[in-house]
Parts: structure tokens; C-alpha cells; sequence
């Protein structure tokens, strides 16, 4: 009946250069436990120093799906790896995920060329957080992207 309204989903998808964790549906406090659970495992299953997240698949975003998104972020970090955010044409969640000032802990760009073509991402071995953001943070202040 109504199942589909609670709907979360989530596909890790081992790229060349980085890993992509497609979320769709809903980010929210009613699917919670899925969500935890799914993010937890892409996070454990994370292959390369790079992890994309695309959130243009989101219907919708509250603030105990901000929360799931700041404990996979953390996850990721912790494991020395870094961690982005891409939104597509999706500008419901761009703009939550700018309210809630997660452009302040890693890089929220409209597409994974974007994140791609940042300096610290051409070097081998692991990428520090601090450093995709720095990068990101001053292509935007160039004038390099129109996005987070």
C-alpha cells in the first residue's frame, strides 16, 4: 500500500578512480534502521581513498537523514578516506544540505567532474579530508564551479 512512501535505497558502485554510493528515496527518521545499516556496510565495503555521494536521487532529507549522512561522512573519514557530496539537478537537497552547512566539512558540486578535477585527486595514495576541501573551497572562491 503506502510501503513505497518510506522507501530508502542505496547502490555502491566501484568506479576506476573512486567509490559512488547512489542514495534514492528517502533519507529520513522513518527509514532510519535500513539506512544505518546500508550506509554502515557501503562504508566497510568503501575500496578507494575517494567516496562520492550522489544525493540526486533523494525525494526527500530530514534532519535524522543529515544525521545518518554526518556518521557515514565520519565513517568514511575515519577510515582515511575523503568524502563528497553531488546533487545533479536535485536542488531541494542541495539547499538542505547548505542550510545544515555540510559544505563546510567536504565539497557539495553538482556533478563527479567537478570533485574529479580538483588537484589533490591527480596524486597516488590516500587523500586527506582537509585537503579535497581546501582544493574545493578554492576552486570556488576562483570561480571554478557555480555549485555549494
Amino acid at each position: 500500500m503506502e510501503q513505497h512512501r518510506f522507501l530508502f535505497e542505496l547502490e555502491r558502485i566501484a568506479k576506476p578512480a573512486y567509490d559512488c554510493v547512489v542514495l534514492t528515496g528517502r533519507l529520513a527518521y522513518h527509514t532510519q534502521l535500513a539506512a544505518e545499516q546500508k550506509l554502515a556496510a557501503a562504508a566497510a565495503a568503501v575500496e578507494h581513498p575517494l567516496v562520492i555521494v550522489d544525493t540526486s536521487g533523494l525525494q526527500f532529507l530530514d534532519s535524522t537523514g543529515l544525521a545518518l549522512l554526518v556518521r557515514f561522512f565520519k565513517r568514511v573519514v575515519s577510515a582515511g578516506r575523503a568524502m563528497a557530496i553531488v546533487v545533479r539537478e536535485n536542488a531541494m537537497i542541495e539547499k538542505i544540505l547548505l542550510i545544515a552547512k555540510l559544505n563546510r566539512l567536504l565539497p557539495i558540486a553538482a556533478d563527479e567532474q567537478q570533485v574529479l578535477a580538483l588537484a589533490p585527486l591527480s596524486s597516488p595514495g590516500p587523500i586527506e579530508q582537509a585537503v579535497l576541501l581546501e582544493a574545493w573551497q578554492q576552486r570556488r572562491a576562483e570561480g571554478g564551479d557555480g555549485s555549494g
